[in-house]
């Protein structure tokens, strides 16, 4: 009786721990110098060009959606082979010697070779005159112009670094004069970040400008905007991590160390190439998933990365990545301010902003999320250094309530941006950090609709199924496509290193995401969240892929080539197109939405049979007035996690059947003790069991339950069925 007391308590306690949220140690705040913005009233101009479905303008989605012989594997390759790379080997700076299987990314540009020779491989060392804060940085007293996205098509900002009082600043675009406001940057040469928004935009035209600081003026540049296309349509050309002054193995094996000149006028060359392959699909915009740059604070990385006529001509966004957090402790900053000071967030929420200091002690600050919107989607970006998952669906809801009321009705198309990809097939998909998302963002993004999400970090492409919230329990090889026995798996005493993750039984993992797998490329109203991570745009830099054939991989593009993909978007398709820096075509997927799903949501087949689960989990609960188990911590974590799913209100039936064989998962791997009132009967342990199993519970024979092959208890779990 005093454990069944016992027992009560702690299960109070359990359900009144699991109300509250972690929040993060760093304050989020708006950041004092962030200044309002005004600009002046514009003229309508003529949108009569937005009705012109000429060739020139016509998407290639027609060519696609036509060819039905276009099949892509799900993978390029099992194994390495001609570079000795071990596939499993969880080091981020991947170990290997050659460039191997590398395609296109195998050439050190001749220019960078020269000065290599010149300087007797000085060039190429981050330890020296050309390396880390040594790094060239571009002292021009303007630079960095920077045209971004702004609240909407109609809308647009120019950033740009000037050096003069912030006071005395302007862009004069379209032959009409907008003020800049400024702050003082963090770079040590007396930079201040200048901003200036301009509406009355109209896709399809070609505007002249030219910014100025005092009385230095820059270039007369052209931004030549893209009108839609037929069914509204609109096109986004997708980048992953450039990180400028990245680095690996193999390339100090060419005498390109990371942080050095060398390596960032090679990385500058290799994404100037992806660059002019995007462009010459002539999107609407451009998009960055961030790592921009190797350093934040090393500006001349930043000064690279900018030298491009893209950032001038075209429009550009980006999310900010976990590269743009770092500092060099000994790099003379006087904050980091980087991403703010670079680039314009329409719409910006306190919620994910990070006001903090760095490990020198100065003001860093991290802009928060922000959203905007475009055609007949919704664009919501995501600051993921930020892993309270409570803060982001804050600003998620809130952003979809307020976009939806100026809008008057539903966006076809919701798609968030940010960096820490979920549900990766490269080495971070087994960090802690990205376990926890995984755990937590999915249910977020069902429960708001979200269509789609985009991601970096762990340079590999992927996409998933529809992903639905909740756990799932299957077999090792089931989740993640390799044999427990194998030994790169790294499976010792119940957990597997590789996937960082506890084995249940013999063979049984509980993961969590539900895919909803379907045949070919195209799927129409599809229930779920799919998640698209981007490789490594620049070449800097790839990882292995130790999960590309895991249980939510639709697709895994493990052949190390600079990536670029074309988002289509119209009222009632989305494409994907994925190329190469050849323009050979990778990956290409087609999501067809109806009217009355636009208009009404999709149809998530709401739970018709949760009593199923409730049964299962006070069968749970009542297996302690007879049995205790060896480890009541997680026997009472088991119960936890089933009672979060029936809780919920919004839930599929692939939900609530998950999360009984979650239960039953976990419940297999604790070992009972004998029951008390045996215990004083002075009963042996195997007659003990044997009694409980003939007189309470009618256990099926061993073997019983083929899809778990669950061992130890199968008598009690039977109960739970």
């Amino acid at each position: 009786m005093k454990k069944n007391n016992k027992l009560v308590f702690l299960l109070v306690l359990a359900n009144i721990s699991i109300m509250a949220m972690p929040k993060n140690s760093l304050a989020a705040s708006s950041y004092d110098d962030i200044l309002e913005n005004s600009y002046e009233e514009k003229t309508t101009t003529d949108q009569s060009n937005q009705e012109d479905f000429s060739e020139e303008n016509k998407e290639l989605s027609d060519f696609y959606l036509d060819d039905e012989n276009l099949t892509f594997q799900k993978n390029e390759s099992k194994e390495r082979t001609d570079d000795g790379t071990d596939k499993f080997n969880r080091s981020t700076e991947t170990k290997r010697e050659t460039f191997g299987q590398d395609k296109n990314v195998n050439n050190i540009e001749k220019e960078v070779k020269e000065k290599l020779d010149l300087t007797k491989g000085q060039y190429g060392k981050k330890e020296g005159p050309y390396g880390q804060n040594n790094l060239k940085e571009n002292t021009d007293p303007i630079k960095d112009i920077v045209v971004n996205q702004g609240a909407n098509e109609n809308q647009i900002a120019i950033t740009w670094f000037g050096k003069a009082p912030y006071q005395d600043s302007k862009v004069v675009f379209d032959g009409k004069t907008y003020k800049a406001y400024g702050s003082k940057t963090g770079d040590n040469q007396g930079y201040y970040s200048y901003r200036a928004l301009i509406d009355g935009i109209v896709p399809g035209n070609t505007y002249s400008y030219y910014v100025q600081t005092g009385n230095n003026k820059s270039p007369i540049y052209n931004l030549k905007t893209k009108a839609f296309g037929k069914d509204k349509s609109f096109s986004v050309a997708w980048f992953g991590d450039p990180q400028i002054g990245s680095g690996d193995s193999v390339w100090d094996s060419k005498g390109l160390e990371k942080h050095s000149q060398g390596k960032v006028e090679q990385d500058k060359a290799d994404f100037a190439k992806i660059i002019k392959k995007a462009r010459e699909e002539n999107p609407n915009f451009f998009i960055s998933m961030g790592d921009n740059v190797e350093v934040a604070t090393y500006e001349g990385e930043y000064d690279a990365f900018l030298d491009n006529d893209l950032f001038r001509e075209a429009i550009f966004t980006s999310v900010i990545g976990n590269h743009e957090t770092y500092t060099d402790e000994n790099d003379p900053i006087d904050q980091n301010t980087v991403f703010k000071d670079h680039f314009y967030q329409p719409n910006e929420a306190k919620q994910g902003s990070i006001v903090g200091l760095t490990k020198q002690g100065k003001p860093i600050y991290l802009p928060g999320d922000f959203y905007y919107t475009y055609g007949d989607s919704l664009f919501l970006n995501l600051n993921s250094n930020e892993e309270d998952s409570a803060i982001h669906e804050e600003f998620i809801k809130n952003a979809i309530k307020e976009a939806t009321s100026k809008r008057g009705s539903n966006f076809s198309w919701i798609v968030v941006s940010f960096h820490h990809s979920p549900y990766s097939t490269a080495t971070h998909t087994a960090d802690d950090d990205i376990i926890q998302r995984r755990k937590e963002m999915v249910k977020i993004f069902n429960d708001n609709k979200i269509d789609l999400v985009l991601n970096g970090h762990d340079h590999i492409y992927a996409r998933t199924y529809p992903m639905l919230a909740g756990e799932t329990a299957m077999s090792f090889k089931e989740a993640f496509g390799t044999d427990i026995n194998n030994p790169k798996a790294q499976v010792k005493d119940g957990y597997s290193k590789t996937y960082n993750t506890k084995i249940y039984g013999k063979d049984m993992v509980i993961v969590d995401g539900i895919p909803v797998k379907y045949d070919g490329n195209k799927i129409t109203n599809p229930r779920g969240t799919i998640f698209l991570t981007m490789s490594d745009s620049t070449g800097s830099k790839f990882y292995n892929p130790i999960s590309e054939d895991s249980w939510y991989a639709a697709k895994s593009l493990d052949d190390r080539s600079q990536l670029f993909a074309k988002l289509i978007f119209s009222k009632h398709q989305f494409q994907l197109v994925t190329k190469d820096v050849s323009g050979e075509i990778k990956d290409m997927f087609t999501i067809t939405k109806t009217e009355d799903a636009i208009k009404n949501g999709i149809n998530y087949v709401e739970a018709n049979n949760k009593e199923k689960l409730k049964k299962a989990i006070d069968k749970a609960k009542s297996l302690s007035k007879d049995v205790v188990f060896d480890d009541m911590e997680a026997y009472l974590d088991s119960i936890q996690e089933a009672e979060k799913v029936l809780q919920d209100k919004t839930l599929s039936q692939e939900t609530v059947d998950s999360a009984i064989d979650a239960l039953k998962t976990r419940l297999s791997a604790n070992s009972l003790l004998k029951s008390e009132a045996k215990e004083e009967k002075k009963i042996s342990k195997k007659e003990n069991k044997k009694e409980i199993q003939q007189k309470e519970y009618k256990a099926p024979s061993k073997n019983s339950n083929p899809k778990t092959g669950l061992e130890g208890i199968e008598g009690i779990l039977f109960l739970l069925v």
